[in-house]
């Protein structure tokens, strides 16, 4: 889904290194953040980036099936020079609510070029009739499942904004 609508995608693996190569090279002359949900490898590709066990690497709950949070500080690593990440610790759920609801579909880099098509300046793209995202949707521009999650986060977003106190 990611690489369909623009942005680049590197599969790892870090037991047979497949990947890694092409991660370091993306990673040379930036500061970058490794981020997810606990046990799914950050830890892991921070050690093979860095040529060494600098980060302890915990274990998938047998009970759950879920990573238990080992990492419990941002540590910044220099992995060669003007090359640094971030290994953070994971998390269960991600909070946006910084962002908001009106600019939510900025953030959906596939339905930019459609939103000037939008008949309304200010366009939800879920009521309007007249939308440029809704429309290139009904013509397989842009996935239904993106925009089902951009409808589903824009009401997240919409429904914290009006219960502001």
């Amino acid at each position: 889904i990611y690489s369909s609508v623009g942005y680049k995608v590197i599969l790892t693996d870090c037991k047979s290194m497949k990947g890694i190569v092409e991660l370091r090279k993306c990673l040379k002359n930036n500061v970058s953040a490794l981020a997810g949900q606990s046990g799914v490898g950050k830890s892991t590709i921070t050690n093979i980036l860095l040529g060494e066990t600098k980060t302890i690497i915990g274990e998938i709950s047998q009970k759950n099936k879920k990573g238990k949070n080992t990492t419990t500080e941002i540590t910044l690593y220099e992995i060669e020079n003007n090359t640094y990440l971030l290994d953070t610790p994971g998390f269960q759920t991600m909070d946006i609510y910084e962002i908001e609801s009106k600019d939510l579909d900025k953030y959906f880099i596939d339905f930019r070029k459609y939103i000037k098509n939008c008949e309304f300046i200010g366009c939800t793209h879920i009521k309007e009739e007249k939308c440029g995202i809704k429309e290139a949707l009904n013509e397989g521009k842009i996935l239904k499942e993106r925009y089902d999650n951009f409808v589903k986060i824009y009401k997240e977003l919409k429904d914290k904004e009006e219960h502001k106190w």
